[in-house]
């Protein structure tokens, strides 16, 4: 693993977890519940999906620097 994703693990992992979070909101809570609640939970997991699929690409952004492929002559 190479020094610039070891840099960006905290995104790669705060994302993922923030994004089953959401998935597990969605698939599991949401069908328990009933009436008004169900809607707002399932808002809410929605929600921390996109969230955490936003975080995930910022440990893929790339500096200036590491934008291109250096080979050495």
């Amino acid at each position: 693993m190479n020094q610039v994703m070891r840099d960006k693990k905290a995104y790669w992992i705060g994302g993922t977890t923030i994004a089953f979070l959401g998935v597990a909101l969605v698939r599991l809570v949401a069908p328990e519940l009933s009436g008004g609640w169900a809607s707002i939970v399932l808002m809410i997991g929605f929600t921390l999906v996109i969230a955490g699929i936003t975080t995930i690409t910022f440990g893929t952004k790339r500096t200036q620097p590491d934008s291109f492929i250096r080979t050495d002559d």
